[in-house]
């Protein structure tokens, strides 16, 4: 599928939700798909085709690896989340709370998940790009609101 694929999986002007995966595919060289998600955060998102967001559910495991390897480290992480062009890191309140409880009822979905996605969903996002293949099973009902774009399936990557 490749490019061609990834284009088509994700039009240009399309908000996009980018889960844990994805941005630590982005962090790690020897990830298959950071590729990938190199094109998407350094070519889509910087330059506005496609805004995308984080959860802060997706922050926070980010910061783990770094804080754990060496407590300094996680500043160079918090950098990259503040600066980067069209990426926002989408704070936990009313609206996203309400989402998620949403999901929470309706999808069964456990209270991390369910942050994640009422992020998304508050920020009105049309896509959640990740390399969880289960994303695709927990949002299967809600393909009409957000529809889960799986990096892995867009391989290989120029």
């Amino acid at each position: 599928m490749s490019l061609v694929g990834l284009v088509a999986a994700i039009p240009d002007g399309d908000r996009i939700l980018l889960d844990t995966t994805a941005v630590a595919a982005y962090l790690d060289r020897a990830e298959a798909t950071h590729p990938m998600t190199r094109h998407i955060l350094e070519d889509w998102v910087a330059s506005g085709r496609n805004p995308a967001v984080l959860s802060m559910i997706t922050v926070m495991e980010l910061l783990v690896r770094p804080l754990r390897a060496s407590p300094p480290g996680h500043h160079t992480l918090l950098a990259f989340i503040r600066n980067h062009p069209n990426l926002e890191a989408v704070p936990v309140d009313l609206q996203v709370a309400q989402d998620a409880a949403f999901l929470r009822a309706t999808a069964r979905l456990s209270p991390p998940d369910a942050l994640v996605v009422g992020t998304g969903l508050a920020a009105q996002v049309g896509h959640l790009v990740t390399n969880d293949r289960k994303w695709s099973t927990k949002l299967a009902s809600m393909t009409d609101r957000v529809r889960v774009v799986m990096l892995s399936d867009h391989l290989p990557f120029p």
